[in-house]
């Protein structure tokens, strides 16, 4: 009898899944590379600091072709907050922070030396972490020439100590591959987190809210993009074309008049624009019907902020069986 030697099927690649929050302080970039990480357009971008109220969860599954789950969360800027909405939101980071598996700091490249003085709250905020901390450094497309970006990498490797120092930039995707090799290599062996085909556990009338927020900080300037909160009344997510009745909530009855705007111009413009985006988010065409309502003090109540979605909520992180 001839025996024949039968080679043995090479074992499976180890699976990796892990969450990983994006810190920083606000307006450096953070949800533009959430959305590069994973692909989609989920967190909104507008030139205003603070933008980012909640976390916003995105799961990258098998990233460049790797066996592995990244769970990314998007976090509010930390920054010296005036209002109780401004605590909130710095707990949100903070506690996204302490619950991840790996921590992606966002910095400004475009800060030079002075990086690490304006990141205060931040690095105060990291002090304590147990986790491990990468520093991105974003927006480099900004540096010219490259080497003017070494007076920052210098300055941040003597605040603290990090994993790895990651030049990128979110906007044109370079050095992106780069930031989910560093993540897959980092986060623990184990199961996924969420079923491969999730993209965010976030429902659709979250992210219908936040297109119709991200509108009112397009059309409006001063002190409204601070002070609005959008609450969805009513979302028909089964008709042909969706019916969507939002209220938009302000503080004092000035700031309503500014936002609706002369003989009804400014909600118009608003109303517009936030229904082209909804309408992109869920690829049909909708109604959508926004009012504006004055809400007095709400970013300073906790009932209200409360009311409005702003309170603290365990990130849903339960791995699949």
């Amino acid at each position: 009898m001839t025996s024949h030697t039968v080679d043995s099927p090479p074992p499976p690649p180890v699976r990796r899944a892990g969450v990983v929050a994006l810190v920083g302080r606000p307006n450096v970039g953070k949800s533009t590379l959430l959305n590069a990480l994973v692909g989609e357009s989920l967190s909104i971008v507008t030139p205003k600091p603070e933008t980012t109220r909640d976390r916003v969860l995105a799961v990258v599954t098998r990233p460049g072709g790797r066996d592995a789950q990244l769970v990314v969360v998007d976090t509010p800027g930390i920054h010296r907050p005036h209002r109780r909405l401004g605590e909130y939101m710095n707990s949100e980071a903070r506690t996204a922070a302490e619950d991840a598996d790996v921590v992606l700091y966002v910095a400004d490249a475009a800060d030079g030396d002075k990086g690490p003085t304006y990141d205060a709250e931040v690095l105060a905020a990291l002090a304590s972490t147990t986790r491990p901390v990468i520093l991105v450094l974003n927006k480099v497309d900004r540096v010219r020439p490259k080497e003017a970006m070494l007076p920052a990498l210098d300055a941040y490797a003597k605040a603290r100590t990090f994993e790895e120092i990651i030049p990128i930039s979110a906007t044109t995707g370079d050095g992106i591959g780069l930031v989910l090799d560093a993540l897959v290599a980092r986060v623990p062996e184990g199961p996924a987190l969420y079923p491969d085909d999730t993209l965010t556990d976030r429902p659709e009338r979250f992210f219908v809210a936040e297109r119709v927020r991200e509108a009112v900080i397009a059309e409006t300037g001063e002190e409204i993009p601070y002070v609005c909160a959008v609450e969805i009344d009513a979302f028909d997510e089964k008709a042909p074309m969706p019916r969507i009745t939002a209220s938009i909530h302000v503080e004092r009855e000035g700031q309503k008049k500014i936002l609706v705007g002369k003989k009804g111009e400014r909600i118009r413009a608003v109303g517009s624009r936030a229904r082209a985006e909804v309408e992109k988010l869920l690829g049909k065409q909708v109604f959508l019907q926004l009012w504006v309502k004055v809400t007095p003090d709400w970013t300073r109540s906790s009932d209200e902020l409360a009311r409005l979605g702003y309170e603290s909520k365990k990130p849903h992180t339960k791995r699949t069986p």
